[in-house]
């Protein structure tokens, strides 16, 4: 039985990540997001602007953690970008020690919260580079963070996304695969 959670980025929730959700072929499925459904966005600069203006980190961060606390534990969480981010910063409370473990990928926030100590397993898949910090260095930093996997990819920060300038159709395909 597979149960997953989806955080999804800021973008929100788009029939990309419908289809995303559709091929991990899960027993159950729910995906979050920042908005409710509410919004959409021409570009990822609009989408950004409106995330940091009018949600913010920890106001999805406490959205998933309330969502979880009201409903099935036992599952998989998977985060993308600030879902990513939001799962970490939730991952340290010990009220949920019964997720099964969490995925995230390009969760360059949390290189701002480096100290959290996570009570499920956290497998992270960073890009390349970043523009506002190095990812080796991030990387070095997490490595003896106990739960916590790190795997630095080939692409960029976004590369699992089709609405992001930095999709990888081929990266996409060997983490869905992953994924499953």
């Amino acid at each position: 039985m597979m149960d997953i959670l989806i955080a999804a980025d800021i973008f929100g929730h788009t029939p990309a990540l419908d289809r995303l959700a559709k091929r991990l072929n899960p027993d159950t499925l729910e995906i979050m997001d920042p908005y409710d459904g509410r919004t959409t966005f021409r570009d990822e600069t609009a989408a950004y602007t409106f995330f940091k203006t009018r949600v913010g980190l920890s106001t999805y961060s406490e959205k998933i953690a309330h969502r979880l606390k009201t409903g099935n534990q036992n599952r998989t969480l998977i985060g993308f970008s600030v879902g990513a981010a939001a799962i970490w910063h939730l991952s340290c409370d010990p009220v949920f020690t019964g997720i099964r473990g969490a995925i995230g990928f390009y969760g360059s926030q949390i290189r701002y919260h480096t100290g959290i100590r996570p009570v499920f397993d956290i497998k992270l898949f960073w890009p390349e580079s970043e523009p506002h910090f190095d990812v080796d260095r991030l990387i070095l930093n997490l490595r003896e963070t106990p739960r916590v996997f790190c795997h630095k990819t080939k692409g960029s920060h976004g590369f699992m996304n089709e609405r992001s300038q930095n999709f990888d159709l081929s990266l996409y395909e060997r983490y869905l695969a992953q994924l499953k």
